[in-house]
């Protein structure tokens, strides 16, 4: 199976050069993937001296950051936080300032209506953006962080410079996209809203997946796991596509990134997104899942697209 690259207007491979470039950056991060595991293992202890808080749309938003240069704004997907990015930051912090996030109700970042929606995240971001000062950053998104990007640019089309958009696309609610929620969940999970017997069915099910929102997320809280999911539950099993002339409005380049084997979007529906974008490149990463970042080696590869996409957004002295 290829990996395939396209734009706009017609199929593009890399040369033989350009995959050269593409193959030494993942010689020199192959490591990382194994730096990264060791870095979420021990997270809390190495990120607390750049934990930062700021205050955004009603909520006090918690960040780490990382190099100089310009402004690279990294959103996780549901259920993550900033510390999924640090893999991918230690490398691009070397040519970007590298702004992390949690999002709404994540983390360390509180919630405190309770409340979850793609909209009113995507103004969170938009008033991180605000509230940091941040000019044209680079924006990426993985996951539900890819709806937001979707949504923050079309919204605020003159907001970044360019964008990232991964294991995500317009289009939710599809068959597929709710045999993924089983894949990921269990089965004989509800649409809407979480029930306690719900909750205890999760835990029964996916004891580890339970845990891992109870280290990641707010663990002062020992049943904060149990608020956070009824009241993220909505948001992922009823959510609201964003309609082809809102995508239209999405003017600067945008990569798309996502494993021919996601698990919850399939590959006809990343492709009607990226027919849908003026500026669009699209990328299939062949034999990966829904976590592109995370699937057994393809993280360098994921990366080392990443990057060059990046590297050409900027501006080069002349």
């Amino acid at each position: 199976m290829m990996l395939f690259l396209f734009n706009l207007n017609n199929m593009v491979f890399y040369t033989e050069s350009d995959w050269r470039g593409v193959m030494n950056h993942i010689f020199k991060l192959a490591f990382i993937f194994i730096i990264n595991i060791i870095f979420l293992i021990n997270a809390s202890a190495t990120t607390m001296d750049k934990d930062k808080f700021v205050e955004a749309n009603g909520i006090k938003i918690h960040y780490v950051e990382e190099g100089e240069g310009p402004p690279l704004l990294l959103i996780h997907g549901g259920g993550l936080t900033a510390k999924s990015w640090q893999g991918l930051a230690k490398e691009a912090s070397r040519y970007f300032r590298v702004i992390m996030p949690d999002s709404r109700g994540h983390g360390l970042t509180n919630n405190p209506q309770g409340t979850f929606s793609y909209d009113l995240m995507t103004e969170d971001m938009a008033a991180f953006v605000k509230a940091l000062k941040l000019e044209k950053p680079l924006v990426m998104g993985y996951s539900d962080g890819g709806m937001v990007v979707l949504k923050l640019t079309s919204r605020y089309p003159d907001l970044a410079r360019a964008a990232i958009v991964g294991g995500a696309t317009h289009r939710f609610a599809t068959t597929h996209y709710m045999q993924g929620m089983e894949i990921f969940y269990g089965k004989g999970m509800p649409q809407g809203q979480l029930t306690d017997r719900d909750l205890d069915k999760m835990a029964s099910d996916a004891p580890g997946m339970v845990k891992f929102y109870q280290n990641m997320h707010h663990p002062e809280q020992k049943d904060y796991w149990r608020t956070f999911l009824k009241g993220v539950w909505p948001m992922w099993t009823t959510p609201t596509s964003l309609a082809e002339e809102e995508v239209k409005k999405i003017h600067i380049p945008v990569l798309l990134l996502d494993g021919d084997r996601d698990e919850f979007f399939t590959v006809e529906e990343v492709t009607e997104l990226y027919r849908l974008l003026p500026q669009a490149e699209m990328t299939l990463i062949p034999g990966s899942g829904h976590a592109i970042f995370q699937t057994p080696g393809k993280t360098p590869l994921f990366y080392a697209l990443v990057l060059e996409f990046l590297q050409r957004q900027i501006p080069k002295a002349s």
